[in-house]
This record gives C-alpha cells, sequence and structure tokens, in this order.
C-alpha cells in the first residue's frame, strides 16, 4: 500500500481553514463516516468553529494563517499567525498512531509533524485552477501523502507519479434534522438567500445584490401573497446587511443556523454563492436557484457549477437586474397555498462514505 501500508487505529486528524465553509463542512460530513466505523476524529481549525461543536467533534484552533500551506502561499502571513505556537500544539496534540486526512489545502505544521511522527496522510482535493495535476503537486510538495481522494470523478483509479489517486463522488454534510426556518402558515414565497461562511471580501455586494434583486422580482408582480425572506449571512460574515425599502414582507437575518435545520428543501427558492458545499446542497434539495459565483483566488465556482448540472439553478451577476431576471425565469409558476409538502430529499451523494471506507480499510 506504499506510504499508507502500516496499521494504525488511532484517531483521524483533519485541519481545516476559510473564511467560507466548504472545508469544515466536508471534514464533517468524512468525520461523520469515520466515526460510524469506530474511529475518534480530532479536527484542527484555523478559527473555533460551531459547526464543529453541533456535529460533537473536538477541535482545537492553531494560530495560523493560508501563508503556513505547504507549496502553496496563498497571502501574506496574517497578525494572528503564530507558527512557532503552531508547531507547539500540534506537537501536543498529534500522536504516532493518528492518521491525517488533509482537506485541499496541506496545514505546514500538521504535515511536518505527521512526516516525522510516520503518521499516515490523505488528501481530499476537489478542482483547483492552480493544481491542473493534483498527483503531481503532491509528489512535488507533499510527498509524505499516500493517496489522493479525488472528488466529482469516481471513474478514476490509478498510480501516478508514485501517488495513489482514487475517484469518489461527491461529498456533502448531511443534516441533523429537517425542520423548516419558515413559520408554517406563511402564504409569502419563501426565499432563502446564504452567503456560505460568509467571511469572503464579495459577501457584502452579494448580499445588497440579493436583496434587491428580490425586491425589484416581487415589485413586477410575481409574487402575489409577497415574500419571506431568510437571510443567512454566515458565521464568518462581519459587515452590515442593508434591507432595501419597500420589501413585500419580512426579512429575517441570521448569521448561522444549526444541522437541525434545512433551509433549502423549505424554501421555495435561493439565491446563493456557488461553494462547493452549497452547490452539493443544491443537488440534493432540487430547490430553484439563483447562483451567483464569488471571485476566489484558485477556486472557480462556476466549475463546480457545471460540473453538478443542476437543471433548476440560474447564473447572475452580483448585480440587482441579474438577480430579478433569473428569479423571474425560474419562477413562472407561483409558489404553491399553504401546507405545500417540502421536495422529498433526494439521494445523496456518498464520496464521505467512500473515502472513510477507504481509509480505514487502508490503516487498519
Amino acid at each position: 500500500m506504499g506510504r499508507t501500508g502500516h496499521t494504525v487505529n488511532g484517531r483521524v486528524v483533519s485541519f481545516t481553514w476559510g473564511r467560507g465553509l466548504g472545508h469544515v463542512s466536508r471534514q464533517i460530513a468524512v468525520h461523520s463516516e469515520l466515526r460510524g466505523l469506530g474511529r475518534d476524529s480530532l479536527l484542527l481549525t484555523e478559527r473555533a468553529q460551531r459547526l464543529i461543536d453541533d456535529y460533537g467533534f473536538a477541535q482545537t484552533v492553531l494560530p495560523t494563517d493560508a501563508d503556513s500551506l505547504v507549496g502553496e502561499p496563498l497571502h501574506g502571513a496574517g497578525p494572528t499567525a503564530d507558527h512557532d505556537l503552531a508547531r507547539v500544539l500540534v506537537a501536543r496534540v498529534l500522536r504516532p498512531d493518528d492518521v491525517v486526512l488533509h482537506d485541499v489545502t496541506v496545514q505546514r505544521e500538521l504535515y511536518e509533524r505527521a512526516e516525522r511522527l510516520g503518521c499516515p496522510q490523505f488528501l481530499v482535493h476537489r478542482f483547483q485552477r492552480n493544481r491542473p495535476d493534483p498527483p503531481d503537486w503532491v509528489s512535488r510538495h507533499t510527498p509524505a501523502i499516500g493517496t489522493v481522494y479525488l472528488l466529482g470523478e469516481p471513474e478514476r483509479q490509478e498510480t501516478v507519479h508514485g501517488v495513489r489517486v482514487l475517484g469518489v463522488p461527491n461529498v456533502v454534510r448531511r443534516l441533523l434534522d429537517d425542520r423548516s426556518p419558515w413559520p408554517e402558515d406563511t402564504r409569502a414565497l419563501r426565499i432563502a438567500v446564504v452567503a456560505g461562511g460568509g467571511g469572503h471580501d464579495d459577501a457584502p455586494g452579494f448580499l445588497t445584490a440579493a436583496l434587491h434583486g428580490i425586491r425589484a422580482y416581487a415589485s413586477r408582480r410575481r409574487a402575489p401573497a409577497g415574500v419571506d425572506v431568510l437571510v443567512l449571512t454566515g458565521p464568518h460574515f462581519d459587515g452590515a446587511v442593508l434591507v432595501p425599502a419597500g420589501m413585500p414582507g419580512p426579512v429575517r437575518v441570521r448569521p448561522y443556523l444549526g444541522p437541525a435545520f434545512d433551509v433549502y428543501r423549505h424554501a421555495d427558492a435561493a439565491v446563493t454563492h456557488a461553494g462547493y458545499n452549497t452547490v452539493q446542497e443544491l443537488v440534493r434539495s432540487g430547490v430553484p436557484a439563483v447562483a451567483v459565483p464569488g471571485v476566489r483566488d484558485f477556486d472557480d465556482q462556476r466549475v463546480h457549477l457545471k460540473a453538478a448540472a443542476c437543471p433548476s439553478v440560474l447564473v447572475a451577476e452580483a448585480e440587482e437586474q441579474s438577480v430579478a431576471h433569473a428569479l423571474t425565469e425560474l419562477l413562472r409558476s407561483p409558489a404553491g397555498p399553504p401546507g405545500r409538502t417540502p421536495r422529498p430529499p433526494a439521494r445523496e451523494a456518498d464520496g464521505a462514505a467512500r473515502i472513510a471506507f477507504d481509509l480505514v480499510a487502508a490503516t487498519s
């Protein structure tokens, strides 16, 4: 089995970072499956994540930043970065019988400590513009990683540059319940506006365009009963949400809803960014959605949308009329009466289960 060949039965340790929720959502999905297979977990995080607590996983915050990533400095070192302290914390928590599962990015202190201890290391990878050949990147920058799981490429299975490559279906985080955040008796059109984690610079502009676009759509008498808008800014959003005058219904702004709520399945429509995790949730729910792709350093949210081939999702720009036009196209038939039955959940992608099973098999 190459670099993942010795028997290990300890925890699986991962690092999650970012201003969105894509990394932490994927890790929760995989670690939930690992828990079902009897493996304990520890998540190292760039910042405390309420979502991790809600799923009952242990987490340790590292004073790190994007510049600590092996082979791929994304930004300058942030003022809160303390790599010496990060090395001490990783050395304190990582054990020789642990397994390390990275998600797209590779945290320097974790990778180097795991390499010294001989811990098997794996990498979950999705599309990145700067990594057209993930096995080549791994062999050059992180040769201690023995296996790369390629999301959304289930037909791929090979060894390249000495790296085992296993394609798996996409990963989506399972919810803990299917509660609706809307009142049961509302007759208004339920629209969810979701900014993912909310920590990216384009979040304020996206939220403004979404709300103005919804108002413009409703003003054209496309929503005779009005709209009931739920805005999820994301837990990392630190700006202000300015609700435009003339909204034909309530606008409730929340930073976060826990995994007991299935926002998309109970919505009549959604306006969202198009991160990896969001796209998988849209596929699962089948909700008509306007996707406003964000601008990222190496990610490409339009690629996620194209790969998912969502028939009920239209792409719009972060501009009022573009959002309004897309909503008009999506919702030519008004929403049903009160008491309508929510869409049944679609079959979930099982990439997380495939990863967990393979990782356990490779290290047991």
